[in-house]
């Protein structure tokens, strides 16, 4: 399990323990503020709103190579966030909120970053089982366009193997999908796979077809059997070292920012910066 799914909103479980710790910081800043006390959530609101800024803005210097202008750079759908940028951005906002007249609030905005903080911790225990890092994949069959069998373990294994669950119907799925096709060239020794989720040969032909999309190895998941066992919504995309293991997971679509992050931890050496 990759992620927490609420009806049609999919979650990754890597988020909920940040979301827990700003709901019951944001809860307890209001709950004392009811006794009078000074305010916490104006520097809550700085903090917060500061670190966002800073993780983009961190990530996006980090990758500045990967964007193909400041339109893209702008979008932080790819999910491109860095924390050594939001631990800076909070103190920036910690300043600002000072700076703003809101100094007197530090006392309480401390406490209530004090319950957020053990809301985040109590969240990461209770979804630590959940996460199946470094689980070996699941054993699972999917099938080649053809219809011949093809167990994932054989698949994906020998090397560090990319997993992308998708379909043709999902705007995400069709927005990266040429960043993951430049991705097989720029990532040699990566294995590229393409699970799509439910659909038939004939419709991801077609797809292929019209987009003009050449991907290394495109797979059918027709009960969507991997989706279930390590999915949440589409697009997700897998991690697999090269003992069949899973190491990371990405819910979303990637950029070509946002993909040089995914693999660099588990690559020996990195390919070389656009011109």
């Amino acid at each position: 399990m990759t992620a927490f799914n609420l009806g049609p909103l999919a979650l990754p479980l890597a988020m909920l323990p940040w979301l827990a710790g700003v709901l019951v910081a944001w809860g307890t800043a209001a709950w004392r503020r009811r006794g009078e006390r000074p305010d916490a959530e104006p520097v809550l609101s700085w903090m917060l709103f500061s670190a966002l800024i800073g993780a983009r803005l961190a990530f996006v210097i980090r990758y500045a190579d990967q964007y193909g202008g400041p339109l893209a750079m702008l979008d932080p759908r790819d999910g491109g966030f860095w924390w050594p940028g939001a631990v800076a951005g909070a103190l920036i906002g910690l300043a600002l909120a000072r700076w703003r007249g809101h100094g007197k609030a530090f006392a309480e905005t401390g406490r209530a970053l004090l319950g957020g903080g053990l809301a985040a911790l109590f969240a990461v225990l209770v979804l630590a089982p959940l996460r199946p890092t470094a689980a070996p994949a699941p054993d699972v069959t999917l099938y080649d366009l053809g219809g011949d069998p093809v167990p994932l373990r054989e698949a994906a294994g020998g090397r560090v193997t990319l997993i992308n669950l998708w379909a043709s119907w999902c705007p995400p799925c069709r927005r990266e999908m040429p960043v993951l096709e430049q991705g097989q060239r720029d990532y040699p020794a990566v294995r590229f796979l393409y699970a799509n989720q439910g659909e038939g040969a004939d419709a991801v032909r077609r797809y292929l077809s019209t987009e003009g999309l050449r991907l290394e190895r495109v797979l059918l998941d027709p009960h969507r059997d991997l989706g279930r066992a390590l999915g949440g919504g589409l697009p997700t995309t897998l991690l697999l070292d090269a003992d069949g293991r899973l190491v990371n997971s990405h819910l979303g679509a990637l950029s070509a920012a946002s993909l040089r992050h995914f693999l660099r931890p588990h690559l020996i050496s990195e390919p070389p910066e656009k011109e």
